[in-house]
């Protein structure tokens, strides 16, 4: 008897649950984006917490959304930048 070798290679399918999904995570990075641009002040801080500080959960996201967390980062601080994220108003109010 010869034994037989086969080799089978993984082709994923796109579907349209799988492009679904792709866009779903998608619009979530574009939300946070969005907010870490023109939001409110407390939008914007949580915004920015997600893309420069939470590597886990923002590193499964982009991966869910088909993009590198690196470049996308390297990417975002070339359009806008970061904003401080101790205290509160620091400019004193006019009585």
């Amino acid at each position: 008897m010869q034994a037989t070798t086969e080799v089978r290679t993984f082709q994923p399918q796109v579907t349209e649950e799988c492009i679904g999904e792709n866009r779903l995570w998608m619009a979530v990075i574009t939300h946070a984006i969005e907010d870490w641009r023109t939001g409110r002040l407390r939008d914007r801080r949580e915004a920015q917490q997600f893309l420069f500080e939470d590597h886990d959960d923002f590193s499964r996201v982009c991966a869910s959304a088909g993009l590198d967390p690196t470049s996308l980062r390297a990417q975002l601080l070339r359009v806008g930048h970061k904003i401080d994220m101790k205290g509160s108003w620091t400019h004193p109010l006019a009585a």
